[in-house]
């Protein structure tokens, strides 16, 4: 044993003069060694396995495989930063897996993005799934987006993800205490539903959501567990519906979902038939409320079925606009006319064709025929993109004046703080997104 600790001594003793000796610059070990989680640095330009840290302001960076935060760690993009979804030349895009917590942190002046290279970034792409997105688990803290822009999610899942084989929503989060905090960000196509939460508390308000779901899916699709407020969307053209609460799921607590000042346009055709909703769609024992939201020729009208929990559901002070009798005919969904009646309160705006137009500044919602919507993919181009379009109201609009303000938004207790925490924005006297003193969307 002495023997040993002797020889011992001695090689730590070389080693030690060595290194001492050595005119060359040594290697700083950090505790990444211990546990096999890479922490960010000042020279880090590629994110891959796991990690933690800072992404610095208005830096790009590579995603080149899936990058995994684990549970309780956190990757904090500051303002201006880009990462783009290279991947490693495989079929499978790559995603943000995170048990632990991601935050997104840009600003008006110095957005965030998420993207893909710039070569793929087309049209044509929207609804290819180009890469993971932002991918939760049962032990996700909590996701936050702040003035940054993500497109082009979605696409099957690689082995070992949450969703191995099976197509990725843009965001998913699996547990009932996951905190998600969307605002002032921007969304252009995915796959098939942009967020499903199964679970968790949301604040979602002040967004842009373009082009969302190929031939189905939702742009926020509610499982059983969340409870929040959805509130200063603009949405146009999303495959089925802009928002569908339900409550379906293990969770004990029940889904609770205020939708009120959005602005909704041309949802619901890429989803064939009429067994699905358009833009907002309550189901499956989900409470909540639409109140002051601006629906302009979707598919149907809001959508409630028999089977949520209809005592605790008003709709109300909602405008309903139409260029065509397919569409009138629709406003109180053909097959739940009996449930959606049940909630829906006296201050509603609809009529015939033509009725109750919102006059927005500069888009046109008469020019695109019943085949236009009808198109699927193919429908115009123009039809579904937010710019260069202005949706805010002229003087004389039947949407100014006309909303409801003597409720709450759902009340929450959140964990989240600072630069993190949410802005919980009260109901509007206007209808939509944009109410004339703006304090709505900042975004277009």
């Amino acid at each position: 044993m002495k023997n040993l600790k002797y020889t011992l001594l001695t090689a730590s003793l070389a080693i030690f003069m060595v290194m001492g000796c050595s005119d060359s610059t040594s290697t700083e070990l950090s505790d990444d060694d211990t546990d096999g989680v890479v922490t960010i640095t000042n020279e880090t330009t590629e994110l891959v396995g796991p990690m933690r840290g800072t992404l610095r302001a208005g830096r790009t960076y590579t995603l080149k495989g899936d990058l995994i935060i684990p549970a309780g760690e956190e990757i904090v993009a500051e303002a201006g930063v880009t990462i783009i979804a290279e991947g490693d030349g495989g079929d499978i895009g790559p995603e943000i897996t995170i048990h632990g917590s991601f935050k997104s942190l840009g600003t008006q002046n110095n957005p965030n993005l998420l993207t893909v290279p710039q070569n793929m970034r087309t049209y044509e792409n929207r609804f290819a799934g180009l890469w993971g997105g932002l991918q939760g688990s049962e032990t996700t803290s909590a996701i936050v987006l702040k003035w940054t822009r993500m497109e082009y999610t979605g696409g099957e899942g690689g082995p070992g993800t949450p969703r191995a084989g099976r197509i990725r929503y843009g965001i998913w989060t699996l547990s009932d205490q996951t905190e998600v905090v969307v605002e002032d960000s921007w969304f252009y196509g995915s796959k098939d539903d942009f967020y499903r939460p199964v679970g968790g508390k949301l604040n979602i308000v002040r967004n842009v959501f373009e082009e969302m779901g190929e031939d189905g899916g939702d742009i926020i699709n509610v499982k059983g567990g969340t409870v929040g407020n959805i509130a200063y969307n603009l949405v146009i053209g999303g495959a089925t519906n802009a928002f569908k609460p339900s409550d379906d799921g293990e969770s004990t607590i029940q889904s609770n979902i205020a939708i009120y000042n959005n602005t909704i346009l041309n949802s619901g055709y890429r989803r064939v038939g009429l067994n699905r909703g358009a833009n907002i769609n309550f189901e499956n024992g989900a409470r909540g409320s639409a109140y002051n939201n601006i629906l302009v020729n979707n598919k149907r009208g809001i959508r409630v079925l028999d089977d949520s929990d209809l005592t605790n559901i008003d709709i109300d002070n909602n405008l309903y606009y139409a260029s065509h009798q397919q569409k009138v005919d629709e406003f109180i969904p053909t097959d739940s006319e009996g449930s959606t009646l049940q909630v829906m309160g006296s201050n509603n705006m609809f009529g015939g064709v033509g009725d109750y137009n919102p006059m927005f500044v500069n888009y046109d919602i008469d020019l695109y025929t019943m085949n236009d919507y009808e198109a699927g993919e193919a429908q115009p181009v123009n039809m579904n993109i937010a710019t260069p379009w202005n949706f805010r109201l002229q003087p004389g609009s039947p949407a100014l004046g006309a909303g409801k303000t003597d409720f709450s938004p759902v009340s929450i207790t959140w964990s989240l703080t600072g630069a993190a925490a949410p802005t919980i924005l009260p109901p509007s006297a206007d209808l939509g997104a944009y109410p004339a003193n703006g304090s709505g969307n900042r975004q277009n």
